[in-house]
């Protein structure tokens, strides 16, 4: 047991420096995490053997601390009121720490690029997104055509997330309270348009 925590501890202290580095703006390669987290470059290898699996982790980690299901819970069952829920605390989340959530979204162009323009059996981006997005929309399934809430989904992705950051800070100028009313509002036109899409006459 005790070494599993050891394993544990040395996994979480390269993530944390790797993090770090991302901060600072200091390129990350697996050696300068070893660095920064000060332990052998060949123990850090042996856990991460090339950046993108770094950068792969970090992402997945970044969603960890988002418990959906308590999240939406709290809002009950209306799909406006769930999905606003998501992206207030998401848009918080990421302005909270813009330059690290820019430097992710750098590293999956990177990471889309080092694969020849993309692969299916190799995604760039995890699915923490989508599957807040999912479970927002949840108690519309079966209430609208299977067609619109696939439609509805993926158009909700496009509102928010560190895409969205980027596009209402340096395309629209907004600050980051302006640019998550916008997410929010987006959002809820879009519920809203599906909704209209699918009642019947």
């Amino acid at each position: 047991m005790s070494r599993d925590n050891q394993k544990q501890r040395t996994r979480t202290a390269l993530l944390d420096a790797a993090a770090g580095l991302i901060r600072e703006g200091r390129p990350m390669t697996v050696a300068n995490v070893a660095e920064a987290a000060m332990v052998s470059t060949a123990t850090a290898y042996r856990y991460f053997p090339n950046p993108q699996s770094l950068w792969s982790e970090l992402a997945e980690r970044s969603a960890e601390g988002v418990h959906i299901e308590e999240l939406v819970g709290r809002t009950g069952d209306d799909p406006a009121e769930r999905i606003d829920a998501v992206i207030r605390y998401v848009a918080d989340l990421q302005f909270g720490d813009e330059a690290y959530w820019r430097a992710l979204v750098r590293a999956n162009l990177d990471r889309w690029f080092e694969q020849g323009g993309g692969s299916p059996e190799a995604p760039v981006r995890g699915e923490s997104r989508i599957r807040m997005t999912r479970q927002a929309l949840a108690p519309l399934e079966g209430k609208l055509p299977p067609e619109v809430h696939r439609r509805l989904t993926m158009a909700l992705m496009l509102v928010y997330g560190a895409e969205s950051l980027i596009v209402t800070r340096d395309a629209c100028h907004l600050d980051p309270e302006e640019a998550t009313e916008v997410m929010r509002w987006a959002a809820q036109a879009l519920v809203k348009a599906a909704g209209a899409e699918g009642t019947p006459g």
